[in-house]
C-alpha cells in the first residue's frame, strides 16, 4: 500500500458563505497543502438551503418526502450545488497546476440539513443524520474518484456522527508534538464551534454549541451585513450579564428542551436547535449592547465547556475558523482562559478551576496549517483514511461503539444513486 496521497477536500459549512477545498499531499504521518480555493455561494443556493433546513426542521428530517414535492424543487437546489462544487474544483487543479491524474480522490462532505444524534434522539426516534450532495454526480462532472457520506457509519454505529475535526487535529498534533507544542486544543470557530484536546496518545472532542450563528444573525437582520466585521458593532456595546444569563439558559435547547451546553460529552449540536429568544432582539436593549453581549456568549460557552477537559486547561489553543477573526471574541476567549472576564455567578466555581493564565492562544496558521482549509482538510484526510481503511472516529470523539471508518468511494460512470447521506431519516 502506498504511503504518498494526493487528496482534495471539500466543506461548505452552516454559514453557507463558500465553497471551501485544498489539494494535500500526505506522506507517512505529514501532511502539507499545495494549494487551496474557495467560491462564494450564490444568493440563490444559500437562500435555498435556509429555506429547506426550516422545512426539514418543521418535518423532523423527512428529505425524502420534501424531495419528492414538486414545488420545492429540491433536485434544481441539488444540482446547482453540485456544479458548484465542481466548479471549485476545477479551478483548484487549474491553480495548483497540478497533474489531475495524480489525485487519488476528492473528499466531500456535502451540506449538513438535519442532525439529530443518539443524545438526544428519545420518545422513539430514530437518530438521523442528513447530508445533502450526490457523491456520483461529482466524480461524473471532475472525471475523479469521490470520497462523501463520511457521517453515517458513525452514526449507525451508535456515535453522534460529529464532530469530525477531532481525529484530523490529532493527525496535525503529530508534527506539533515534535515542536514541543503540546498537549494543545484545537478550536474550530464557525457557525457552531468544535474543540479537540489531544493528549498523551488520546484524543477527546465535542461541539461547544453555537459560535457565529447569533452574531451573524443580529448582523444580517439588522444591520444587512452577513457578520460582525472586524467586530465593529460589538466594540461600541457592553457586556448584558442579564441577557447573557437568558443566552446560556434557554438559547440552545435540543429537540428534548434540554440545555446543550448542559450535557456530557460526546455530544454534537444543530443550528436547529439555536433558538432566538425574545431577548436577543429586545428593542429595550441597545443593538451594540446585544451583539457585543453575543460576542461573548461564543467566547463564553468555548471556555465553559473546558470543564468536561480530561485534562483541565492546557497551555496551549490553536484556533482556526472564520469567528476568530472578530478581535472582541477572541479577546474575551483569551481573558475568560486568564480569569479576567465576567462571569455569571452560579459558574464562578468552574471557572476558577477552567482558569490557567499561562494559556496561550494561537492561529494554526503559525505552523503552517491554514485555517481557512482547516475543515475542508479533514475531509481530504478522511478520504486518504478510506483509501486505507484508517478509522476516523472513535468512542472518545463520537461515542460510536467501536473505531470506525467513514464514508463510501465513488468512481466516474458508477450507478450510485444517493444524492443524500445513507443514515437520513428512516434508514
Amino acid at each position: 500500500m502506498s504511503s504518498e496521497y494526493y487528496c482534495i477536500g471539500i466543506m461548505t459549512g452552516n454559514s453557507l458563505d463558500a465553497v471551501d477545498a485544498v489539494l494535500t499531499h500526505f506522506a507517512g504521518d505529514k501532511m502539507s497543502d499545495i494549494c487551496g480555493h474557495s467560491i462564494e455561494i450564490p444568493q440563490k443556493i444559500s437562500s435555498g438551503f435556509r429555506r429547506l433546513k426550516e422545512i426539514l426542521a418543521q418535518n423532523d428530517g423527512d428529505i425524502k418526502t420534501i424531495a419528492n414535492d414538486p414545488k420545492l424543487h429540491f433536485k434544481d437546489l441539488h444540482d446547482a450545488y453540485i456544479r458548484l462544487v465542481t466548479q471549485t474544483v476545477n479551478e483548484l487543479i487549474t491553480k495548483a497546476k497540478f497533474a489531475k491524474n495524480k489525485i487519488n480522490a476528492v473528499g466531500f462532505h456535502g451540506q449538513t440539513c438535519y442532525h439529530l444524534p443518539p443524545s438526544v434522539a428519545t420518545q422513539g426516534k430514530q437518530a438521523n443524520t442528513l447530508q445533502i450532495g450526490s457523491g456520483q454526480m461529482l466524480a461524473d462532472l471532475i472525471k475523479l474518484p469521490v470520497a462523501f457520506d463520511f457521517r453515517s457509519d458513525d452514526l449507525m454505529n451508535g456515535g453522534e456522527a460529529a464532530p469530525l475535526a477531532p481525529v484530523h487535529n490529532q493527525h496535525l498534533a503529530r508534527d506539533l508534538k515534535a515542536k514541543g507544542i503540546f498537549p494543545l486544543a484545537f478550536c474550530n470557530g464557525g457557525n457552531t464551534g468544535n474543540i479537540a484536546i489531544i493528549y498523551d496518545d488520546k484524543v477527546m472532542g465535542w461541539d461547544t454549541g453555537p459560535f457565529n450563528h447569533f452574531v451573524d444573525y443580529l448582523a444580517r437582520h439588522e444591520k444587512n451585513e452577513p457578520c460582525d466585521f472586524d467586530g465593529k458593532y460589538g466594540k461600541q456595546g457592553h457586556i448584558n450579564l442579564s441577557l447573557l444569563k437568558e443566552l446560556f439558559d434557554h438559547s440552545v435547547q435540543t429537540q428534548n428542551q434540554e440545555n446543550f451546553l448542559l450535557k456530557n460529552p460526546p455530544k454534537s449540536s444543530d443550528p436547529a436547535w439555536y433558538k432566538i429568544i425574545p431577548e436577543l432582539t429586545d428593542p429595550d436593549i441597545s443593538f451594540a449592547d446585544r451583539i457585543r453581549t453575543a460576542e461573548f456568549f461564543s467566547a463564553y460557552i468555548f471556555a465553559y465547556t473546558l470543564r468536561y477537559s480530561p485534562i483541565g486547561t492546557p497551555n496551549h489553543f490553536l484556533i482556526f475558523g472564520g469567528g476568530w477573526n472578530n478581535p472582541v471574541i477572541l479577546s474575551d476567549f483569551q481573558n475568560l482562559l486568564h480569569g479576567n472576564a465576567p462571569i455569571l455567578p452560579e459558574h464562578k466555581a468552574i471557572f476558577e478551576k477552567i482558569k490557567n493564565p499561562s494559556s496561550k492562544i494561537e492561529w494554526s496558521d503559525n505552523y503552517g496549517y491554514n485555517g481557512k482549509y482547516m475543515e475542508a482538510r479533514i475531509f481530504a484526510d478522511m478520504a486518504k483514511c478510506l483509501l486505507t481503511q484508517e478509522p476516523f472516529s472513535y468512542p472518545e470523539t463520537t461515542g460510536c461503539k467501536s473505531p470506525t471508518v467513514g464514508g463510501i468511494l465513488v468512481y466516474p460512470g458508477g450507478n450510485n444513486t444517493q444524492l443524500w447521506s445513507r443514515a437520513a431519516k428512516g434508514w
